[in-house]
């Protein structure tokens, strides 16, 4: 039995969050495979969003609240600094995140050029160009945070890495992606250092899926 599961559909950046929190924290997870906006989704989370956490008789939802509830719970290493202005700098690149990367480098790139071929379509020219424009500004903004310190918000990882790096690994997949990473030297190497961390090897999505 594990520490906690997650109510999700199994292919998500969220979930993938949560699960690199969890394994930054030596917690044991399992995922309870749900179809999006299915009645079971709704009843677990009447937004109909992934994932779910489930620990014992707390159930929560939203990644964030999710990851707080991790890091406070469980012993491990601290993924939040102890400091005020180190915790909003979490909370700012969570905030930065959910509002402008995902949209533009997940959605506007990743998506239409990885999920939109696959289910048939035809990727948006428009809009991978816009986000192209958009997402070397906001690498540009990941770039300056990365200048002090080796992660986001400090010396050492924290929920704010866990937040980006799904976000990343998936629009370096693209063309696109790869350039803009590769134009941005910080961000590239924080990168390449997320990715030979041990979370990540237990939480890479597409690696579990094709297993």
């Amino acid at each position: 039995m594990t520490d906690i599961v997650f109510h999700s559909q199994p292919l998500s950046v969220y979930l993938w969050t949560a699960s690199l929190v969890a394994a930054e924290k030596g917690v044991s997870w399992s995922v309870n495979p749900v179809e999006p906006g299915s009645e079971a989704h709704l009843a677990l989370n009447p937004f109909a969003k992934s994932p779910v956490l489930q620990h014992g008789q707390t159930r929560l939802y939203e990644t964030l609240a999710i990851a707080h509830y991790i890091d406070r719970t469980f012993d491990g290493p601290a993924l939040q600094p102890a400091d005020v202005p180190g915790q909003a700098q979490v909370l700012r690149w969570a905030s930065l995140v959910n509002a402008y990367i995902f949209p533009t480098l997940t959605n506007g790139i990743a998506k239409e050029r990885l999920l939109v071929p696959m289910q048939g379509g035809v990727a948006d020219e428009a809009r991978v160009a816009q986000a192209v424009k958009d997402g070397e500004m906001q690498l540009g903004v990941v770039a300056r945070d990365l200048e002090a310190h080796a992660f986001l918000a400090g010396d050492e990882i924290s929920i704010a890495d866990c937040f980006l790096l799904p976000h990343l690994h998936f629009v370096s997949m693209t063309p696109e992606g790869a350039a803009l990473i590769a134009a941005a030297p910080k961000v590239s190497a924080w990168l390449e250092a997320m990715r030979a961390r041990p979370s990540f090897a237990a939480t890479d999505q597409l690696a579990r899926r094709a297993a």
